[in-house]
């Protein structure tokens, strides 16, 4: 396991190499160009996409850049799939600099490299050298193990979140084939009563109608003793009404075996789900006090500093907390030119989970009664659309935590954090 963090900076030392290559599932095209002498020459290399032959093609670049007199090497590359991983990770292993474009920026600089939007793979190497030499790229930096382990937890969390929510869509689906009449919170649906249900009768209403009302209510209790009498009723009047839908024993049986098949898979997942996020709050509470750590407060849980963490990597790395905006992809993009005034928008340029966890976080520290709901509610009453104050709560929740992080004051609900960096 190797993960990287991105830092726009500036662009590629000037005493290194620069390398641009194009990857692909079998092979990778390398563009570079160096003086000599005063004279201008371009190197062109095409190679499989194998670690052997990586590893090697590297030494040999590395031995031609201190030949020609350059301090080390820098490579340039596109994200291709995960195919320039081999690539990127035994550069940074061995001591070289990689920077990556933004896929985006690469389409729209081909058209500026060469007048049209043909692609190809020697073009493509001379337009990721042209956008590293202009800055246009973002260095990657290898995280410390404990950031890198909390950043693979928190993407398996959200592979089990998604997978549990899956589940819980094709859960309903099936269940409503069999128990056709039921219409029941979901709280009750999902919780101690829902589980007991499915335990005992596989939410079958021929099966919970087999006996009396009072055998069904013991049976239920018997299972899980602190479910409460309230919605069984009503469950058990879904299940007489159910049994009109007159299907055969066999078809039941069937559905039956499905149900108890995606049940016992949305359990293992709400399991693991809990797992992961215990390791995840126990990297944070084990992180060092120089390392900048934002505090709980009412509403914003250790699950939820966990899942930010896991996405920004380490607080201190950011100058200010613009770039750490900017890094979430929550930089506003601006609309105007003369007297057009167009809608303002973020970037969306940076991490998607991260944006995610930190409108999950707003929405729920955006009631009135917590820290960003007089702020959510003043951009409410001054005309601002709901989506859009979430937004700008999400951009002052992070400006607040990267504040908290550093000043590393306790947390007051009566002050907000400013920081010039």
């Amino acid at each position: 396991m190797n993960i990287v963090q991105f830092h726009d900076s500036d662009k590629p030392d000037v005493r290194h190499l620069l390398l641009a290559a194009d990857v692909s599932k079998a092979r990778l095209d390398v563009y570079g160009r160096y003086t000599q002498a005063g004279v201008r020459y371009e190197l062109m290399d095409s190679f499989l996409n194998d670690l052997p032959t990586v590893h090697a093609k590297l030494d040999d670049y590395a031995r031609q850049a201190c030949a020609l007199g350059y301090r080390g090497l820098a490579l340039v590359v596109e994200p291709s799939g995960c195919y320039e991983k081999k690539l990127t990770q035994a550069a940074i292993r061995k001591g070289h600099t990689v920077w990556m474009v933004n896929p985006e920026r690469m389409y729209k600089a081909g058209v500026l490299h060469h007048g049209d939007d043909g692609k190809s793979d020697p073009l493509d190497g001379q337009v990721l050298h042209m956008m590293a030499r202009m800055g246009k790229v973002s260095r990657m930096v290898e995280l410390a193990s404990h950031w890198q382990q909390l950043r693979q937890l928190g993407q398996w969390l959200e592979d089990c979140t998604l997978s549990a929510a899956d589940a819980r869509i094709r859960l309903g689906e099936v269940r409503r084939a069999l128990f056709c009449d039921y219409h029941q919170s979901t709280d009750l649906s999902w919780g101690a009563t829902g589980r007991s249900i499915q335990a005992c009768y596989g939410f079958d209403p021929w099966k919970i109608t087999s006996g009396s009302y009072g055998e069904f209510v013991a049976t239920i209790r018997a299972h899980n003793v602190g479910v409460p009498e309230r919605g069984l009723a009503g469950i058990w009047q879904q299940a007489l009404q159910s049994r009109m839908a007159e299907l055969g024993e066999s078809q039941r049986t069937l559905i039956g075996e499905q149900l108890e098949y995606i049940w016992q898979a949305w359990k293992r997942q709400e399991h693991r789900k809990q797992q992961l996020r215990e390791q995840m709050v126990g990297i944070t509470r084990n992180l060092s006090d120089q390392e900048w750590l934002p505090p709980i407060f009412p509403g914003f849980t250790e699950v939820m500093r966990a899942k930010i963490l896991a996405e920004t990597g380490p607080l201190q790395q950011f100058p200010h907390w613009r770039a750490l905006v900017a890094y979430a992809g929550l930089k506003i993009r601006m609309r105007q030119s003369g007297k057009y005034r167009g809608r303002d928008k973020i970037t969306k340029k940076g991490r998607i989970l991260l944006r995610k966890h930190l409108g999950q976080a707003a929405f729920t520290l955006a009631r009135k009664d917590r820290v960003l709901g007089p702020y959510y509610h003043r951009k409410r009453a001054e005309g601002m659309p709901p989506r859009k104050a979430k937004v700008a709560c999400m951009r002052k929740l992070l400006k607040m935590l990267y504040g908290a992080s550093k000043s590393g004051q306790a947390f007051s609900s009566q002050r907000m954090y400013h920081c010039a960096g």
